[in-house]
C-alpha cells in the first residue's frame, strides 16, 4: 500500500518546506513505519545550514529532497516479504541513525526515510546493517533519545587514564576522581551530568 504523508524536507542551505506528498509502494526489502517520537538534534540544525555541502547530504538533494531528523521511532505500519520473519506490523520500532560502513542515513541522505515526517520507508541496507529494531517499552521518546544518551555513555567510558612511567590506559573514569563538564547546556548537557552521577564511578567532585 502507498501512504500519503506530510514532512519536512531538505532542498539546500536554509530551504526546509513542510510538504504533502505520496510515499511509493514498499519493496520486498523495505518497512513501512508511522513516526511517533522525533528528538531535536542540533546535527539537523548543522545540516541545514550546510545543505548538500555536508557530507552526509546528496549533491543533488535540490532535484531529491531528503527528510530531515534522524532520532525517531514509533510503529512498524507494513512489512516486505524479505523481512516479515522478523518484523511484524503493529510493533514499534527504535532505529540507529549511524549506519556502519556508510555515510548514507536517515535524516541527511535518504529520500523516504527520516524522522520530521507523519510515515517513513526504511529502505533494505539499514534494515541489512542491524540499525532497525523492535522497541517494547512504555514511551515512544524514551527511545527516540537513545542515540543522544549512548553519546553521553560512551563519552565516559572512552575516559583513558595514565599512570606515570606506564603506557597503559586505564579506561573509563577514574573512582573517586573529579569531573568537570564545559558546556554541559542543554538535553545532552543535563543527560551527562545524570549519568556521571549515577554510574559505578560516581566523581568525588564535579563541576
Amino acid at each position: 500500500m502507498s501512504m500519503k504523508t506530510r514532512a519536512i524536507r531538505l532542498y539546500g542551505v536554509d530551504d526546509i518546506r513542510l510538504e504533502e506528498f505520496e510515499l511509493p509502494e514498499i519493496a520486498d526489502g523495505e518497512i513501512l513505519v508511522k513516526v511517533v517520537s522525533d528528538s531535536i538534534c542540533m546535527s539537523t540544525w548543522k545540516t541545514v545550514k550546510q545543505g548538500a555541502k555536508h557530507k552526509r547530504v546528496p549533491d543533488d538533494v535540490h532535484e531529491n529532497p531528503v527528510i530531515i531528523g534522524h532520532e525517531f521511532a514509533g510503529d512498524i505500519i507494513q512489512v516486505g516479504k524479505k523481512w516479515q520473519d522478523r518484523f511484524q506490523p503493529g510493533q514499534k520500532f527504535a532505529q540507529q541513525p549511524a549506519i556502519p560502513g556508510q555515510m548514507e542515513s536517515p535524516g541527511y541522505s535518504c529520500q523516504w526515510c527520516g524522522g520530521d515526517t507523519e510515515y517513513c520507508i526504511f529502505p533494505n541496507d539499514i534494515i541489512e546493517a542491524g540499525c532497525l529494531w523492535t522497541y517494547d517499552g512504555d514511551a515512544y521518546f524514551a527511545s527516540s533519545v537513545a542515540e543522544p544518551v549512548s553519546c553521553c555513555i560512551g563519552g565516559y567510558h572512552t575516559n583513558y587514564h595514565t599512570k606515570p612511567g606506564g603506557y597503559e590506559h586505564v579506561m573509563g573514569t577514574k573512582e573517586g576522581g573529579n569531573i568537570l563538564i564545559l558546556g554541559g547546556c542543554g538535553p545532552m548537557g543535563l543527560g551527562a551530568i545524570s549519568y556521571g552521577l549515577t554510574f559505578e564511578n560516581k566523581p568525588k567532585r564535579s563541576w
